[in-house]
């Protein structure tokens, strides 16, 4: 089943789930960006409603069942004055939504946000070091392991890519939506060197074999690239 068809059953089980209830539903993130690939990319969700309360989650149950049974990560639930007042809390959860977002019911929650940049800039650094960390630990158990040090590094991927996305905002650019279009930009403004990255998201879609490439020199290139990433974003 292709990714409109999903989508269009959510909404028509979101609508009958809900009722009047139900305030809006927006589409973000690779999806909205045009970006979907049903091997490798997530359907986001973010769905309002006019009250969080027992009966909207009780409510929710059966959708959610649904939609995780399909293979899509959980939709996120607010109200809008709570979306409203959370701009410090996930400002790059709402930036994103900002920049790539498709609105598929009600009227759109985000006009009118703001995220102010000191936020943004301390939740970037946080996201960069504690992915950072998470990647250190699951490499130490499959560095002997080629294929699944590949694999680790390739899921990893879409996730620096964003935060890149991210620290590109933080300096006023305008980032391209495309990834390797977005790596060639960040390259240019000398944010990164782009080829470790290039690598894996040709991994990932198997333009290249795992047995052409050294996983561990891949795996240190990778490295150094989230690092300088770091320690820029600390910089700021």
């Amino acid at each position: 089943m292709n990714q409109e068809k999903q989508i269009e059953q959510f909404l028509e089980r979101a609508r009958a789930a809900f009722g009047l209830q139900l305030d809006a539903i927006l589409l973000y993130g690779s999806a909205a960006r045009g970006e979907f690939d049903a091997h490798h990319s997530d359907l986001n969700l973010l769905v309002l409603l006019h009250a969080l309360n027992r009966a909207s989650l009780a409510a929710a149950a059966p959708l959610l069942e649904f939609w995780l049974e399909s293979g899509h990560p959980q939709p996120l639930f607010f109200t809008r004055a709570e979306l409203r007042s959370a701009t410090d809390a996930f400002p790059i959860e709402i930036l994103d939504m900002i920049s790539s977002h498709r609105l598929l019911h009600g009227d759109s929650p985000l006009d009118g946000l703001t995220v102010n940049p000191v936020f943004h800039r301390a939740q970037l650094e946080h996201e960069l070091r504690s992915k950072l960390l998470r990647l250190r630990q699951k490499a130490i158990l499959v560095l002997a392991q080629p294929e699944e040090l590949l694999r680790l590094l390739a899921a990893s991927v879409p996730t620096f890519l964003l935060l890149l996305r991210h620290r590109l905002l933080l300096a006023g650019h305008t980032p391209p939506p495309q990834r390797r279009a977005l790596l060639d930009f960040a390259h240019q403004a000398g944010l990164i060197e782009a080829l470790p990255f290039s690598r894996l998201l040709d991994l990932r879609e198997a333009k290249l074999s795992p047995r052409t490439l050294d996983s561990v020199q891949l795996f240190e290139d990778y490295l150094t690239q989230i690092e300088r990433l770091v320690s820029d974003a600390d910089s700021l």
